[in-house]
């Protein structure tokens, strides 16, 4: 008996084999017709602030947090890298325990309020000074003391952080069965992703402006980490207050089945034997999924990372071009992959999930070769906004689609949702985490001994993880034409 994975089944010429569905009736709601139209784009655009406060947590974690430990707490540079590593471990731990628990108990806005107090009671906290630290001069009380306390300042948050992630990522086949609206969905939150890293530089800018000015980081600047940390946990605890206030999920009652063959009993065999989570963990298609999303995360983690590093490695050379550039290529980074995020939200259903995630496979690998090629200390600084275009274009095509191939993947059985997410997100903690110690610890003691470190990290390491998420593609895509012949 074939079963068909996925929101909707296409015949050939791409067209819904079953009855078309409404995507503005997914929602299901008790308003009158004439306002139903605006009620829905208001929700799915309050759907994309459920994740805005982790977004913003992100890129000052991925940004700032380093250099916070390093800079202004003065920790050893390999006690630093290990706390990074820590919260990678055990968001990565945590993630599939919030999977299995989140579809078991409770409702996914239950868990992700949650998640949500324990990111705004322990994030503002990991950029302000630990208790004590300024009160004692002990060089050997403060090696244990300001580890632990960060440690399990970073276990608490990551954990909420976590269970945030799963249970939004877990609302989207929730909310619809319709391949087009969970595309919608998707890239309205990976838009509004985008947008909070902005505001996180934009707000650290400002900040460091207003206040006394210096030419490096240090001990002292302490008070603008806490003041930064504080600006975005005020939009952040806003944004999901405003989520759980006016958002609404469909109940369980009104959500819509998948007609399949009812006359057989087909969708009652399905949701009583197949569709269990152990059903899901024996199908291949869902690691050949996972990695399409471990590759994807990977290539903008090391990017959002290293890109800074590698201006900075060039301003070390061509010290006329102005620290200007250290902030201005990455603003031109997020606002292309805002963009382009925008044009894929229209057009992905055209060109389809995996056709796209190829094309920013593309994108990506392009951007590699690029610099491996031309972009030397001597390169016009144009070729550099260029890249950091395509970077951002990548980037945003590839997480889009790739968490859209997941979504379609679930189809109509939300039920299981928030487990299969946190399946196909667990690895990219580890391997995140894994990979940004592994480059560290490779990087030579003497700079001039590798004076363009980081330009072979952006060449190597992301264009390694755009080369293997093509082959990842190439997995997929085998692995459901086998199963559409089955």
């Amino acid at each position: 008996m074939p079963i068909n994975y996925g929101a909707t089944d296409e015949n050939e010429n791409g067209v819904n084999s079953e009855t078309k569905e409404v995507t503005e009736d997914e929602f299901t709601i008790s308003v009158p017709l004439k306002r139903r139209r605006w009620w829905v784009i208001s929700q799915k655009f309050l759907f994309g602030f459920g994740h805005v406060y982790n977004d913003l947590c992100a890129a000052m974690w991925f940004s700032y947090m380093m250099l916070f430990l390093q800079a202004v707490l003065e920790m050893r540079a390999v006690v630093a890298g290990a706390m990074l590593l820590l919260g990678q471990v055990v968001d990565a731990l945590a993630t599939p325990v919030v999977g299995v628990l989140a579809d078991q108990y409770s409702t996914k806005k239950v868990w992700h309020l949650t998640g949500s107090a324990l990111v705004a009671c322990t994030f503002p906290l990991l950029f302000v000074r630990c208790w004590g630290c300024w009160l004692r001069n002990d060089l050997d009380y403060l090696s244990w003391w300001m580890p632990f306390y960060y440690a399990v300042l970073i276990t608490i948050f990551q954990i909420g952080w976590a269970v945030v992630q799963i249970s939004h990522l877990a609302m989207i086949p929730a909310i619809s069965d319709s391949l087009q609206v969970r595309s919608e969905l998707t890239s309205i939150r990976y838009m509004a992703s985008v947008i909070s890293s902005l505001t996180v530089y934009f707000i650290t800018w400002i900040v460091l402006r207003a206040t006394t000015y210096s030419t490096s980081i240090g001990p002292t600047d302490d008070y603008k980490f806490r003041n930064v940390s504080l600006i975005i946990s005020v939009i952040g605890v806003l944004c999901f207050t405003s989520f759980h206030i006016f958002f609404k999920l469909r109940s369980k009652k009104d959500r819509k089945t998948i007609k399949m063959d009812s006359e057989t009993g087909e969708e009652n065999l399905l949701k009583n034997t197949k569709w269990k989570f152990w059903y899901f963990l024996k199908m291949p298609l869902l690691y050949q999924t996972s990695l399409l999303y471990v590759f994807s995360r990977l290539y903008w983690a090391l990017s959002l990372v290293y890109v800074p590093l590698f201006l900075e490695e060039r301003l070390s050379v061509n010290p006329t071009e102005g620290s200007e550039l250290v902030a201005s290529v990455p603003l031109v980074l997020y606002i292309s992959s805002l963009l382009f995020s925008f044009l894929l939200k229209s057009n992905i259903e055209k060109i389809g999930n995996q056709v796209a995630y190829l094309i920013g496979s593309l994108f990506s690998l392009i951007s590699c070769i690029w610099i491996a090629v031309t972009i030397d200390p001597e390169a016009n600084v144009t070729q550099i906004y260029l890249v950091a275009t395509l970077i951002g274009a990548g980037s945003a095509i590839t997480l889009v689609s790739s968490l859209c191939v997941t979504a379609d993947l679930i189809g109509p059985h939300s039920h299981q949702g928030a487990s299969i997410y946190s399946i196909v997100t667990f690895a990219d903690k580890l391997v995140t985490g894994i990979a940004v110690v592994a480059i560290e610890n490779y990087k030579c003691d003497v700079e001039t001994e590798c004076p363009q470190y980081y330009r072979g990290v952006l060449t190597y390491a992301c264009g390694g993880s755009a080369v293997l998420g093509i082959l990842s593609l190439c997995l997929t895509a085998f692995g459901r034409d086998k199963k559409n012949h089955t």
